[in-house]
């Protein structure tokens, strides 16, 4: 049985379920869905107001949680910005004035005391505008009527915003009789005409009273009870819903969730206000600042000029497509002669070619259709990231399982053999996509060593780029286009689709430089190769990543240290670009290289991105370099399945191994901040590195099987790692992409099947335009690469005065 289930390998379920079937279905399941959202959407106009204003929970991680939109996480610049010259007016009893204080102290840039109770309060500033007003109109009467009166016929100036709550302060002063309650409900039915009439001009909403805890209630107030707070919250639906007025269910909802932290039982704990002043604040500010990660009560922001003139490209490729599909069928006519016979013929190729291409467009037209949908109209709903370890670590454990599950031998004996380095990536792409899902970058432990595997990619980058280099010895035009094509295909067109900047993904930007940056330290005269070392060198297994080079007994040695000078100077230069911040920033501050690595107007992005693993590569060279040289002089031999060491020096690298990657977990874990870590992060994410090759292929065991799980994913872990923006998580990776509300492990497991189906279908596109596009004759490569730089130079210049460019 065991043997049985040794020879199950991932291609064999493949078998059953083969991508393409997979990727109709996944076609399939989003066109319902979009279907069934949109149709929501007709119906209700896709307000999400409404889901802030009267559904939501509390999530695992205790913050709220509005059903299908996400709230943002105001600061007090983005108060003071939002509530510039404006007036927010807060009327009601004793918990609106909570409510008062808690946004005047939270907008204050000076110490604020709460005044005396029972009356109007005013806060204002001159130098900015900002008016906060609290009326002191506990009960719903005459008063409140007069109030609303004044601002209806212009005797008092209309606040921005009014939030009215009243009902408790009735219950007790009338000792919850109902002759009270009749009276709340007259009195209430007299006051909407003119809430509403002010509603036409202002935002006007009505916040339910909140439960009582009677445990904590003192004895003059023991009479309010959460069923006479229920009848008038009851009364006040009935009585407002179809009106004007907004009706704050959710502030009710979030404090009922949390009555054990109230200091006396009836007014609100910190978590409650914290919560309270959160939903206020995204309900008046999301529409004029328009967060990213703040989706509720957001309007739906108009395309670009130019993700129109997108659009509409990819819509001319895909009625091309259709065009060739119907040409592709015709059948010639009597009248054709040979000669027109013969044309076609010579011209056959290259009109397939062309088919090739408008088919390929057209599909990732129809994809980046999608990743609109998805992220930048309110089709689909999103959601907040809400952590809890269990979120994290259940989903890691279950996709290890799987991993090891899947396992196959390899044929390949190298060391960092292709099926290793696939596999390699497929892991870590996994791990960083739960890391995202679940927002676990608020831990820090997890935080660090998601740090090393981004170190791991870019170690991968310099031992890879080194390997064919050193073995090809090709440095020209065509590969430089074909690498910098497939790495920055998919990213082009997003930055266009999604009207972002470059440097916004970042990964792409960081690969694409310290590829340039290996060419550059290869390329450089002179050129050192396998063959100039004096040996003859071959990929071995098909691999892209490794090389195993024989060498004979008169092979020269000088060109091993050339190379090790290059390294050593690519590393002092590293350093010293490290050492001096401003000498960095100057490099990149000038047009148009500051257009492709700026990030919201700095390129301190680009700083902290580049600086954090800027040794990863250069080690990942001197890797290659160093295991090159180990094999030249013969200490070790990788073309078998054994063990590269005698059993004792095995057995003591892997256990030296293991005890350094422990020895690093358990050091993350003392550091205090971020900031303290990643700037230890460059000088020792190599001991984990290094740890983990030693571990994979010392052992003769380990490196002769790979997961061919893991392996899948590898070989798309590219369009995985930059697709999740957008298609899996959502708001450009501040939430997560909801089109099943309710359900959420089902949610995640569509979504992630859309999302993984189409990532491999940009691959495969991606692989197909890179070989109709970027083809290997040299001048056709060259007629093609100065239009892409007339088309960069044109991208950037529209990045330079878009901002100036309104097309609606």
């Amino acid at each position: 049985m065991a043997a049985i289930m040794n020879t199950w390998k991932l291609e064999n379920a493949l078998d059953y379920t083969n991508m393409n079937t997979a990727k109709k279905l996944a076609f399939t399941v989003a066109t319902v869905l979009i279907i069934i959202h949109g149709t929501r959407i007709y119906n209700n106009g896709g307000d999400t107001c409404n889901n802030l204003l009267s559904r939501g929970h509390l999530a695992a991680d205790k913050k709220w949680q509005p059903e299908g939109c996400m709230l943002h996480k105001y600061s007090k610049m983005d108060m003071r910005k939002c509530l510039s010259e404006k007036t927010f007016t807060f009327v009601g009893d004793s918990r609106q004035r909570q409510l008062y204080f808690k946004l005047v102290k939270s907008i204050s840039v000076s110490t604020v005391k709460e005044g005396k109770q029972h009356e109007d309060i005013v806060y204002h500033e001159e130098d900015t505008g900002i008016s906060v007003n609290f009326l002191w109109q506990p009960m719903v009467n005459g008063s409140m009527e007069k109030v609303y009166k004044e601002w209806k016929e212009g005797k008092k100036k209309k606040p921005s915003i009014i939030i009215t709550g009243s009902g408790v302060w009735a219950i007790k002063q009338m000792n919850a009789s109902g002759k009270a309650l009749t009276e709340y409900q007259a009195n209430l039915t007299l006051l909407r005409p003119l809430m509403e009439e002010v509603a036409m001009e202002t935002d006007v909403y009505w916040m339910l009273q909140d439960p009582v805890n009677n445990t904590q209630l003192s004895k003059e107030r023991k009479m309010i009870t959460n069923t006479q707070v229920d009848s008038y919250n009851n009364v006040a639906m009935e009585i407002l819903e179809g009106s004007h007025v907004g009706i704050l269910q959710s502030t009710h909802q979030a404090a009922s969730e949390l009555l054990h932290v109230s200091a006396d039982g009836i007014h609100l704990g910190e978590p409650a206000l914290d919560i309270h002043l959160s939903l206020l604040l995204n309900l008046f500010c999301n529409d004029q600042l328009r967060p990213i990660d703040g989706s509720c009560c957001q309007s739906f922001h108009p395309p670009s000029l130019l993700q129109v003139g997108t659009g509409v490209f990819f819509g001319l490729c895909l009625v091309g497509a259709m065009l060739f599909s119907v040409t592709r069928g015709r059948s010639p006519s009597m009248s054709e002669d040979a000669e027109t016979a013969q044309n076609q013929k010579k011209t056959k190729s290259s009109a397939e070619i062309a088919r090739m291409t408008l088919v390929a467009l057209a599909k990732f037209g129809v994809i980046m259709a999608y990743f609109y949908l998805c992220d930048r109209t309110p089709l689909f709903m999103r959601e907040n990231k809400h952590y809890t370890h269990l979120q994290f670590f259940v989903p890691f454990v279950w996709v290890l399982l799987v991993g090891l599950f899947f396992h196959a031998d390899t044929k390949q004996t190298s060391i960092l053999n292709r099926d290793q380095t696939d596999e390699w990536k497929g892991w870590m792409q996994l791990v960083i996509l739960i890391y995202h899902y679940t927002g676990t970058s608020s831990y820090l432990p997890i935080y660090m060593h998601i740090r090393i595997l981004v170190a791991m990619y870019l170690f991968q980058t310099g031992y890879g780029h080194f390997f064919y280099f050193w073995n090809k010895g090709d440095y020209g035009i065509v590969r430089l286009c074909q690498v910098n094509f497939r790495l920055n295909f998919l990213v082009v067109f997003l930055c266009m689709v999604m009207d972002r900047p470059y440097q916004f993904y970042y990964f792409v930007p960081l690969v694409t430089f310290w590829f340039f940056v290996v060419y550059g330290t290869m390329a450089v005269l002179p050129r050192v190769t396998a063959k100039s070392s004096g040996g003859a060198a071959n990929m071995p297994e098909a691999s892209g990543c490794t090389a195993r080079l024989s060498f004979n007994a008169t092979d020269n040695s000088s060109g091993f240290v050339l190379m090790m000078f290059k390294l050593l100077v690519l590393c002092g230069i590293i350093a010293l670009l490290a050492s001096m911040q401003v000498l960095f920033e100057s490099l990149f501050s000038w047009w148009p290289a500051v257009q492709l690595f700026q990030l919201d107007g700095s390129i301190r992005e680009w700083w902290f991105r580049w600086q954090l693993d800027r040794y990863a590569v250069s080690y990942g060279m001197f890797f290659a370099f160093t295991y090159l040289g180990l094999k030249k002089l013969q200490i070790i031999d990788d073309s078998f399945h054994g063990n590269l060491f005698t059993p004792c020096v095995t057995y003591l690298i892997v256990t030296l191994s293991v005890c350094i990657t422990l020895g690093y977990t358990v050091f993350m874990t003392t550091c205090s901040s971020k900031v303290e870590c990643n700037r230890l992060h460059p000088y020792i994410s190599f001991l984990p590195i290094t740890s983990f090759i030693l571990v994979r292929n010392v052992p003769g065991y380990l490196r002769s099987r790979y997961s061919t799980f893991f392996a899948w994913f590898g070989k798309i872990s590219l369009e995985l790692f930059i697709g999740q923006y957008h298609i899996w998580l959502a708001a450009d990776t501040k939430g997560i992409l909801v089109v099943i509300p309710g359900y959420h492990t089902l949610n995640m497991l569509v979504t992630f099947f859309i999302f993984v189906c189409v990532a491999h279908e940009i691959s495969a596109v991606t692989g197909t335009l890179a070989t109709t596009l970027v083809p290997r004759d040299f001048h056709t490569v060259m007629q093609r690469l100065i239009m892409f730089v007339l088309f960069l130079c044109v991208m950037l210049l529209y990045g330079h005065f878009g901002d100036k460019i309104q097309l609606f």
